[in-house]
């Protein structure tokens, strides 16, 4: 028995050096971020809408780049533990030259057509013009001037992949922690002008909603540049040469995309289902979709350690599957799972004892709390599916097996998800809550097709050349 604990010891101690610092970062940013959410909820439930839908179009947009980002973490993981760097340096800056130029494209895309993409979600697109909300305008004053930090951001997001596939994940947490700071307080100086509501009077005319765009531009900008500049100076492994960076990488960007394209169809599924519950719950009611927008706020709050394990988790299995060792990642594999099941304990219950005081820092109605309250709790005990649902997807992956991710994702949306939320949130009307209750529902049906996956085994395998 002893032997046993020290051998599941040190299998999960790697894991947990590479996910601690990865954690952190998660939890300050969302603290951040939760905390620039509720700047926002002091503006009214216009512009949590707005900024809630605003959010998904951008989420939706990174997905393009989830085939470069995953499919190249996969590929530097894995040449780490064969031990082949000049792979690993060609393997980065063609993630860096291909999300750059795919920053200029999405950018474009947000400044022209934010607000008639925005409409398709709020439904506003296909009702008459007196009948329309602000939300698509409100959003579309966001998603102008984010736009310009498109490449930045872009480029913050492969080289934190690229940085965490070759073991550094203390690089991009330091850097991310620092812009985090940064976004929270240029949020709270343009957003109320250094006042705040009820309690003193802005030293200068506020910006409100705008404030927050301006205020995630400098920010994200400034985070993607340090992030580049100090990747370069830093010896961790990746050699990130401005004048290679120019050359041509179209093999390796065609390999990277081969592995990591499956994810980015996930990935549209996913967003898809988001956005199909955005729409179902826009349809059901303003107040909804705000309390809604809440409860996914304090989702992603409260999921940040297993955001973490996700990662270190693929990270370790590609070394070691990189590195020929089969057995050794399958016995990795099950402990990654039961740490991440254990570790989900503690958010679950802090989750249920803090959701009142948290919702009532939200400046919304009676009734759009209570909405939110209850589904909380939905939330707390669906947390643990969602722990097993973010941790499998990771080694799948490690091991060229994007695939299946992408079709135990789309089918349960469509066999148990969508039929779920619309049947108890619109036929039998039983709004929010029964929405909700369906989409909670499609997390446990998940889990069991990924626990399925997970044991056959088809992910023990080496997707490099060596």
């Amino acid at each position: 028995m002893l032997m046993k604990r020290l051998f599941s010891r040190r299998l999960a101690m790697p894991i947990v050096t590479l996910a601690v610092p990865i954690m952190v970062q998660g939890v300050l940013m969302n603290l951040m971020g939760f905390v620039d959410a509720l700047m926002i909820g002091q503006l009214g439930e216009l512009s949590i809408s707005a900024l809630g839908n605003a959010q998904q179009l951008l989420s939706f947009l990174f997905l393009l780049m989830a085939a470069m980002s995953i499919g190249g973490s996969v590929l530097i993981a894995q040449y780490k533990g064969a031990g082949h760097p000049q792979a690993i340096d060609e393997s980065a800056l063609a993630m860096v030259q291909i999300g750059l130029v795919a920053g200029l494209i999405l950018g474009a895309i947000l400044f022209f057509f934010g607000e008639p993409l925005v409409g398709l979600l709020t439904t506003d697109v296909f009702k008459p013009e007196t009948a329309r909300s602000l939300v698509p305008q409100q959003a579309t004053l966001y998603l102008r001037l984010v736009a310009f930090a498109m490449p930045f951001m872009l480029l913050g997001q492969l080289l934190t992949a690229a940085l965490n596939a070759v073991g550094d994940t203390k690089t991009p947490v330091k850097i991310a922690i620092a812009f985090n700071v940064v976004n929270f307080v240029l949020n709270y100086v343009l957003i109320f002008g250094m006042g705040f509501p009820g309690l003193w009077a802005p030293l200068f005319t506020p910006l409100g909603f705008q404030g927050a765009a301006i205020a995630t531009l400098i920010a994200a900008t400034a985070q993607g540049m340090t992030l580049f500049w100090i990747a370069r100076q830093k010896d961790n492994g990746i050699e990130l040469s401005l004048r290679r960076l120019f050359g041509g990488y179209r093999a390796t960007q065609w390999h990277i995309f081969k592995l990591g394209y499956p994810n980015s169809v996930d990935g549209f599924y996913w967003q898809g289902a988001r956005v199909f519950y955005t729409v179902l719950m826009n349809a059901i009611g303003a107040l909804a979709y705000a309390a809604y927008t809440i409860v996914r706020t304090l989702k992603s709050l409260f999921m940040l350690p297993i955001g973490g394990l996700q990662t270190a988790t693929a990270v370790r299995i590609g070394h070691l599957l990189g590195a020929g060792q089969f057995q050794r990642a399958k016995a990795t594999a099950l402990i990654a799972i039961v740490v991440g099941m254990t570790i989900m304990t503690i958010p679950a219950l802090l989750l249920i004892v803090f959701a009142k005081p948290l919702l009532a820092l939200y400046a919304i109605t009676p009734e759009t709390e209570q909405l939110a309250y209850v589904c909380t709790w939905i939330l707390a005990g669906s947390l643990f599916f969602t722990a097993v649902n973010a941790v499998i997807p990771g080694l799948l992956r490690a091991g060229g097996d994007a695939a299946a991710v992408m079709h135990i994702t789309l089918l349960s949306f469509a066999v148990c998800g969508a039929p779920l939320a619309w049947l108890l949130g619109v036929y039998f009307q039983l709004g929010m809550i029964g929405a909700f209750v369906g989409i909670s529902i499609e997390e446990a049906f998940k889990a069991a097709l990924f626990v399925r996956r997970m044991r056959q085994y088809l992910w023990l395998n080496q997707v490099i050349k060596r």
